[in-house]
């Protein structure tokens, strides 16, 4: 540990970051007021933070901040020039520092935040960038947070001020406007966005729910459209959790990468405090992909959030995540939103790459440990199983005499979970399921959850509305080294005896025009170039054919509201 006594003279470093550390100051908690001012420096492409800090009634206070989070590695490494004044003695040890002052000093904080790079991509899109167009940023990956708990406050008064150049706007997870202030978690404060610059905005008032949309325009669909989409989803969504008090809601959308073809898309997106941060193509459309997205983070509102589950999360995110997709793609479409076709579409795609998932039997332990290292495979099977059990239990607890099924289930969990204390666990579950929905609840959970056993569907899991029996399904597999070929605009790592091969792509053929899907159904179209004549190649990309359950609407398609 590295110790600097300076008095009121500021105390230095290059660099810095945080990990939560239980650290009993020992004083009571009151409610103190810090104030931040952020100012984006365009020329640099840096941002510079400074916080103010008037404690209350202690002597030592305690700054946090991220170690890591999402595609940022290393958050220290983007803090520069830290200083402190106010502060008697100053204790970092490694992302967190004590701070030790006089009784009710005010505290100010100033740094710097680098992340080397001036633009947003597809691999590092969490980075906080500054740049002549927009300043973008999680609060995880730029801000030092007071610490809660352990004798510190568990909220504080917090305001925030932009210092912006002529003509920027800005906003929040908690409020749009140069200048805005909440009562806050310190975790709340970091899990939000930050967004300035020469945004386009819409407020959406929405069956009593208001929806605010921030965006830079660049895309295929205007603020309102967007305001009017997230509205419509907060509204269905918050009609069947029955919830009275859902907060004002933010929704951000930046640009990544480059433009998409007309009627293409790709999106990300993440669900933060009171707020949606989307990243997205320029010139994107709202396509169902959106709907999908937006369903199922703002279902974490509920699921993670209200019912915030117990460490180590990702031991219960076969229910969080799981079950999300469940209750986003059913709620939208029970609420007519969404056409049988396209309810279908998502729980087919989920039940396929199931089916062909070797992690399929991962372990909560293994998803725990390996979830971001591996996380196409045992990443991707939390949601999966979890989904696939709500399909299964839900039609088996109505068949037992649970009329509600599993939302019986679910929302007395989320109901347990406004009390002070309650967190989600697997053994918590478990009791819940046996007193809500019977004995039989037991062995199904030790078999599926516990044993990673292969979940089985019913076929009558979605009627009357869905039908479901065994097709023949085909593994995706496109014959060819995308990234590599799309890289060097020719054709690398041909598969022998693929679909590809057999349509006749060669080895090394000059790319110069394609349309790749992500679907087996889906016809590749390829433009190669041969001896001075283009030449088109077409074909499914398709590899091991498998007999999954697949669900056909029994009823005649649905309009989306309008």
């Amino acid at each position: 540990m590295r110790i600097l006594r300076c008095g009121h003279a500021p105390v230095t470093w290059s660099r810095a970051g945080v990990i939560l550390l239980a650290y009993l100051l020992g004083a009571p908690a009151h409610a103190d007021t810090v104030g931040y001012v952020l100012t984006p420096m365009l020329d640099a492409g840096r941002l510079r933070v400074e916080l103010t800090w008037d404690t209350q009634g202690r002597t030592q206070s305690a700054l946090t901040a991220s170690a890591q989070w999402g595609t940022v590695a290393d958050v220290p490494a983007l803090i520069r020039d830290l200083r402190f004044t106010g502060v008697a003695q100053v204790k970092p040890n490694k992302t967190r520092w004590l701070l030790e002052h006089t009784r009710g000093a005010t505290l100010t904080c100033r740094y710097e935040v680098d992340p080397g790079r001036r633009d947003l991509t597809w691999e590092a899109m969490h980075y906080p960038i500054a740049n002549r167009s927009f300043f973008h940023g999680i609060g995880n990956t730029f801000l030092l947070i007071p610490q809660a708990g352990g004798g510190l406050p568990e909220e504080y008064d917090i305001t925030l001020r932009w210092q912006l150049p002529e003509g920027w706007t800005a906003v929040c997870s908690w409020g749009p406007g140069p200048h805005v202030g909440a009562r806050l978690a310190p975790l709340d404060l970091r899990h939000s966005v930050y967004l300035a610059g020469k945004l386009v905005t819409h407020t959406q008032q929405s069956d009593g729910h208001s929806i605010t949309v921030a965006m830079l325009d660049r895309f295929g669909f205007d603020a309102q459209e967007f305001a009017r989409l997230a509205g419509t989803i907060v509204a269905h969504e918050c009609r069947f959790m029955e919830e009275k008090d859902f907060p004002p809601f933010v929704v951000t959308a930046v640009p990544v990468g480059e433009p998409v073809k007309t009627g293409d898309t790709r999106v990300a997106g993440m669900g933060l405090h009171h707020s949606f941060a989307l990243f997205a193509a320029p010139k994107s459309t709202l396509t169902d992909a959106f709907e999908n997205l937006f369903a199922h983070e703002l279902f974490h509102y509920w699921n993670g959030g209200v019912l915030r589950a117990q460490q180590p999360l990702k031991l219960v995110y076969w229910f969080v995540e799981g079950l999300t997709d469940y209750y986003a793609w059913r709620i939208l479409y029970e609420a007519g939103y969404w056409q049988p076709t396209e309810y279908a579409k998502w729980i087919n795609r989920q039940l396929r790459e199931y089916a062909r998932n070797p992690a399929a039997h991962a372990r909560n332990d293994e998803i725990d440990a390996r979830f971001y290292q591996e996380r196409d495979t045992i990443g991707a099977v939390a949601y999966q199983r979890g989904l696939l059990l709500a399909l299964r239990w839900h039609r088996l607890a109505r068949d037992r005499g649970v009329s509600d099924g599993i939302d019986k289930l679910f929302k007395t969990l989320v109901q347990r979970g406004r009390r002070p204390g309650f967190e989600l666990s697997n053994e918590g579950i478990r009791r819940a399921g046996l007193e809500l929905l019977g004995d039989w609840f037991g062995s199904e959970f030790d078999k599926y959850v516990m044993q990673a056993e292969t979940v089985e569907v019913p076929t009558n899991a979605l009627a009357p509305g869905l039908v479901g029996r065994l097709t023949p399904t085909y593994d995706y597999e496109l014959g060819f080294d995308k990234d590599k070929s799309l890289r060097e605009l020719r054709v690398r790592g041909l598969v022998s005896g693929s679909e590809a091969a057999k349509a006749a792509l060669r080895e090394a053929d000059e790319l110069v025009g394609w349309k790749i899907r992500g679907e087996a159904d889906e016809k590749v179209e390829l433009q190669v170039l041969r001896g001075g004549k283009t030449r088109t190649i077409r074909y499914y990309p398709r590899g091991q054919r498998r007999d999954v359950l697949q669900f056909e609407p029994a009823e005649p398609a649905r309009r989306k509201d309008p």
